[in-house]
């Protein structure tokens, strides 16, 4: 009875909730005016391994509510369900939830052999058409040892660019340091927002790989993937209370989300235990903070390895992506999987800043592990956009029966995210022993005539005191008006010994053209015995317009002289003053200082 107004409604149900009986379910919806049921298919890969014996679970989620985790037990068609290759059928009974805009699966990680390749979901209603199903794409693994390690995914019904539609919630959980305060329960949390909550999720798969979760004054770190909920509320956590030790002394959580820009912080340190303080195994925390951070976004990274002999490398991949508002950081496209092997396709999500319009991206890996060399055959970059999109317009059942006669319907454009799509073609080797032994190469996108690829002719010249010269490693980061050449290792020049004493090196570099120089920033590693190295100054050549620019050094960079700094950052000063510094060596060092900071300041605003 709703008290307010005194209506009564009545939720029948008549059959049975038990594993032996009727259709073996526990759970079970009443509606108070009728059910709805949903046919749900799922798919399991055809890969070797791909099947599971673990216990699948499967929650759906629409405009009006969801329909709770429903244990997947009763297949309508298989004996063996979850099994390499298999449409497993299964019936939902629910309340109606409206459109179903979300797939919550996983399963519950147990038993040997229990990771899954979960090729897709599809879902319709009961008496609708087959045409009408609608596909839930995953193509990934839920298996702790493979991709990401999550064992519970949430598909949405987009095929292309489908990782970017989710929003990452990094949950940090601090167990406090008490004596008695680790638990080997099963820890779970719930999320609340302004524009919804998510479901009750198992934190069972942690970032950062410690073997024993929630031990005493240890933080560990889970990725939870779902839709957007908006700014958070409150934040339900707690545990099932199973196993030896389940009690738990829980300090704090801490809950970052970069693609709002927010990071909130949820004091706690309480017991949940049945045993201590209030008997409590779960509770419900509010916010006691919410700091601003860096917002991110999300990428999509494809990366498909030659189909030539030897093609794959066990090395470790990076990338880094420039567009009109700046450059990401460096960021590591890694999994549990064997990536990178001969002719296979690895997706990545990754999130980084905003750079705008992409007009290339640096990929290059770093040569450790045995056969490290790499022949790269593909990049693709994926990211949201708003954008005008053409859809057929609303229309009242009236009007249509009027317009029966009319065989076009009516459309309008309507603005939504769309999946922004860069191509960046590679087909060449990253490897010491293979083309120019780069490990590091910038691409341009496809039908791009904005940028070129450019030669840059780097001359490093040694001073000629005792001692200048160095067996250190020596890298250099060129920058440009159109960003710069990352820091590459000035590897081999001329000189079989390099940067000896009086010595003049020089170097190659391939970037995509950087404009006008403006600086550049070159250190030494200090991995040897000599590391020491006084560093004379750099002249550069850009090949395309045979423009030399000077950057003068005149330092040490060493930790043992001058101010200890074994990198330095250098601007370019005209040719003029190259040789008035030459006719003037007394006082040549005092104004290339005071020259330096000059243009310093003009350029970066300093």
């Amino acid at each position: 009875m709703k008290t307010l107004t005194k209506e009564k409604f009545k939720f029948p149900c008549e059959r049975w909730l038990d594993t032996n009986e009727d259709d073996n379910e526990l759970v079970r919806e009443l509606p108070a005016t009728g059910d709805l049921i949903y046919r749900v298919t799922v798919c399991t890969g055809k890969f070797g391994g791909s099947g599971t014996d673990a216990t699948v679970f499967l929650n759906l989620i629409g405009d009006l509510g969801d329909t709770g985790e429903r244990t997947l037990v009763n297949c309508k068609n298989n004996v063996n369900k979850f099994e390499k290759g298999n449409m497993d059928e299964f019936i939902i009974e629910a309340v109606s939830i409206g459109q179903v805009r979300r797939v919550r699966i996983g399963h519950n990680g147990r038993g040997g052999g229990c990771g899954w390749y979960l090729e897709k979901v599809m879902v319709r209603e009961e008496g609708q058409a087959e045409s009408q199903v609608v596909e839930f794409p995953c193509g990934r693994w839920l298996d702790r040892n493979e991709d990401d390690g999550q064992i519970v995914r949430e598909l949405v019904p987009f095929s292309d660019g489908q990782r970017l539609y989710n929003v990452s919630y990094h949950v940090s959980v601090k167990t406090g340091s008490v004596s008695g305060g680790s638990s080997n329960s099963t820890v779970f949390a719930k999320l609340y927002g302004e524009k919804g909550d998510t479901s009750k999720m198992m934190l069972v798969v942690s970032d950062n790989n410690l073997r024993n979760y929630f031990e005493v004054g240890r933080v560990d770190v889970f990725t939870v993937e779902t839709f957007d909920i908006g700014q958070i509320s409150r934040l339900m956590i707690g545990h099932n209370n199973e196993g030896m030790n389940a009690g738990w002394f829980l300090d704090s959580v801490q809950i970052m989300v970069p693609a709002s820009g927010s990071q909130y912080m949820f004091p706690s340190h309480r017991w949940l235990c049945k045993d201590e303080a209030d008997g409590k195994t779960e509770v419900v925390i509010y916010p006691s903070e919410i700091l601003d951070i860096k917002q991110l976004i999300n990428y999509e990274i494809t990366v498909v390895t030659g189909d030539v002999s030897f093609a794959g490398t066990n090395a470790n991949v990076f990338i880094q992506i420039y567009g009109g508002k700046g450059k990401t950081e460096v960021v590591n496209l890694a999994s549990r999987s064997n990536n990178y092997e001969r002719a296979t396709t690895e997706i990545f999500k990754i999130e980084a800043s905003n750079v705008g319009k992409i007009f290339k991206v640096r990929i290059g890996h770093d040569e450790a592990g045995i056969g490290s060399g790499w022949f790269l055959e593909k990049v693709y970059v994926k990211h949201l956009i708003m954008g005008m999109v053409t859809k057929a317009k609303k229309k009242d059942d009236k009007k249509k029966k009027k317009k029966k006669k009319e065989a076009e319907e009516e459309t309008e454009e309507v603005m939504q995210e769309i999946v922004q799509t860069y191509v960046f073609p590679c087909s060449r080797w990253l490897s010491r022993g293979e083309e120019d032994g780069e490990l590091v190469v910038e691409l341009l996108p496809e039908d791009t005539d904005q940028l070129e690829e450019n030669t840059y002719e780097v001359c490093v010249f040694t001073g000629d005191m005792l001692g200048a010269g160095t067996d250190a490693n020596v890298y250099i980061n060129i920058y440009g008006e159109n960003g710069d050449t990352g820091e590459r290792l000035l590897r081999k020049s001329g000189n079989l010994n390099k940067f000896e004493s009086g010595q003049e090196d020089v170097f190659t570099i391939t970037a995509i053209e950087l404009g006008p120089l403006r600086k550049l920033r070159i250190r030494q590693d200090n991995a040897a015995s000599y590391s020491s190295w006084y560093l004379d100054r750099v002249e550069i050549v850009d090949t395309k317009d045979d423009t030399t620019y000077y950057f003068p050094c005149n330092r040490w960079l060493a930790v043992d002289e001058d101010d200890g700094q074994i990198a330095r950052e250098l601007v370019p000063v005209d040719e003029a003053f190259m040789k008035r510094d030459d006719d003037e060596e007394g006082t040549g060092a005092a104004t290339l200082g005071l020259e330096q900071k000059a243009y310093l300041n003009s350029y970066f605003k300093m």
